[in-house]
């Protein structure tokens, strides 16, 4: 029944952003608004929603093992296998300015991360300030693609890739819009019942369930366009997608949940998975810098990684690992 629960969640979270984003992206449309401007403050906000609805439902509940785990799980799902999946189908190109601007940000969102972890916490003063910086981050990300063409601009050419065929009128973007977010918070209210409901049945900690499950399903949307994306050959916008959306996961959405609601982080998180994304972090980046290039070697080499990490949540779990049967 849990799993049902938990599984109708993600379901809802799925179709839910596809609606969200097709009505975001409508109504920029019908308003005008520059293509540029739709990429950073429509597109990449409205991705990162079902992280915040998820973690936020997680948080006013009471279970911030679930919301942390979520954001950490599916960042490290996005860095590893997301990425590394995009990269066996075809090799990613990684633009400097994408790797650097983006790169960087994501990084400084993982140092907030793990200096939180060591304070055992992440206070509404550090959320105000990771929110601070986020605002700083889209500053810098208009600055830097303004009169870009889009081969050169991450967000410009996403939001013309979301653009392209039939779009809803007014009034339906809007109704889409509407209606996603109102799914959404469905979807993230049955996912975290469902999840913690789960979580008791299986004798697994809700911090596992949300670095696997929570994580996966949050991730999909993303793992469905990169597949899209990366089957044609658009390989820039897959790594500026990927390192955007977890720059926003660790800067807006955990510190706008952490302004409103402090989290405090768990022993598991604070003592293993924070560091695990800031190493994964550190490897990730030099990997794209050579050659510009994500080969696909090393794309299996970072499915491969994310496979081991899964390894060691299992086995800190308490599961038997293979040779172990």
């Amino acid at each position: 029944m849990a799993d049902g629960i938990l599984i109708a969640g993600l379901f809802l979270i799925l179709i839910a952003s596809e609606m969200v984003l097709r009505g975001g992206v409508g109504l920029a449309r019908q308003f005008d608004v520059p293509p540029l401007y739709t990429g950073i403050f429509v597109l990449a906000i409205l991705t990162v929603m079902p992280e915040l609805f998820v973690t936020y439902r997680a948080a006013t509940l009471g279970h911030t093992e679930m919301a942390l785990g979520g954001i950490i799980g599916t960042n490290l799902f996005d860095l590893l296998f997301v990425i590394g999946l995009g990269a066996l189908i075809h090799p990613l190109a990684s633009a400097p300015k994408v790797l650097f601007r983006d790169g960087t940000a994501f990084l400084i969102g993982c140092a907030g991360l793990v200096v939180c972890a060591l304070e055992g916490a992440i206070s509404r003063g550090a959320g105000a300030i990771l929110l601070i910086v986020f605002a700083g981050y889209l500053a810098i990300l208009v600055v830097t693609d303004w009169r870009r063409a889009p081969d050169h601009s991450v967000p410009l050419a996403r939001a013309l890739l979301r653009s392209q065929g039939a779009m809803p009128s007014l009034a339906g973007s809007f109704f889409l819009l509407l209606l996603g977010i109102i799914v959404l918070g469905l979807g993230a209210h049955l996912s975290i019942v469902g999840g913690i409901h789960l979580a008791t049945e299986l004798g697994w900690s809700e911090t596992t369930i949300g670095l696997i499950m929570i994580a996966f399903g949050l991730s999909s949307p993303k793992l469905f366009v990169t597949l899209v994306v990366a089957v044609r050959g658009e390989g820039a916008i897959v790594v500026g997608q990927i390192l955007t959306t977890c720059a926003l996961n660790l800067l807006a959405v955990l510190g706008l949940v952490a302004l409103v609601h402090p989290l405090a982080i768990p022993e598991q998180l604070r003592h293993a998975d924070v560091f695990v994304l800031a190493i994964a972090s550190l490897i990730l980046l030099p990997l794209l810098a050579m050659r510009w290039r994500l080969s696909r070697p090393r794309g299996v080499l970072l499915m491969l990684a994310y496979g081991c990490y899964l390894g060691f949540l299992l086995w800190r779990q308490g599961l038997p690992l293979p040779w172990e049967l």
